[in-house]
């Protein structure tokens, strides 16, 4: 049997994993008015809540920084979420 194994940093693997998260966040955001409007006001609470029925695994540290994003639409908000 062959076995494949990441011999990646931790850190590397954590990045990829938010990366995701953040893909999913903004999906979601760009596919339903709803959810952009509340991630737009509140942004822990948009991420909490997920999106019909899915939920985003976002880390604590992750998830402060996102709720510090002020924008007033979804383009700032991505740029600045991105920084993250």
């Amino acid at each position: 049997m062959l076995r494949i194994y990441d011999l990646r940093p931790i850190h590397l693997k954590e990045k990829e994993k938010t990366n995701n998260e953040i893909s999913r966040i903004l999906s979601a955001a760009v596919i339903n008015a709803g959810f952009c409007s509340s991630l737009l006001k509140t942004p822990a609470t948009a991420i909490d809540s997920g999106y019909y029925g899915e939920f985003f695994n976002v880390n604590a540290q992750d998830k402060a920084k996102i709720k510090a994003i002020h924008a007033s639409n979804l383009v700032d908000f991505a740029t600045q979420i991105t920084q993250i």
